[in-house]
């Protein structure tokens, strides 16, 4: 499986699960994740992490899940790294998984 980097992906791909159902399309392109908007489907803007990507097709971002799971994750906050140490992928990991996470200033007890 390839390591995806920003370098991979641009603002405006479209962005589908593993099911092949539609998320959104790309905001924005960062050197950790990526932000797609909220809309029809994420309720929130969500910052997906390179590793949720299962493969890059023409203008299309495949995850590696499915709607429902991505659905699911809290991925609704992009850590700043500038400010503090950290593994990045770990963190998302974390956060989506419902971790306490001690960078998180507003649930920084949260598990």
């Amino acid at each position: 499986m390839p390591d995806w980097t920003q370098h991979d992906l641009h603002p405006h791909m479209q962005v589908y699960s593993a099911d092949n159902q539609n998320l959104g399309h790309i905001a924005e392109v960062y050197p950790d994740s990526f932000l797609v908007h909220k809309g029809f489907f994420f309720p929130k803007d969500r910052y997906i992490p390179y590793s949720a990507i299962k493969a890059v097709e023409d203008d299309r971002v495949v995850l590696s899940m499915s709607a429902d799971e991505a659905k699911q994750k809290e991925w609704e906050k992009r850590p700043n790294y500038e400010e503090h140490e950290g593994d990045p992928t770990q963190l998302f990991y974390d956060r989506g998984h419902g971790v306490s996470d001690p960078f998180d200033e507003e649930n920084p007890d949260r598990t």
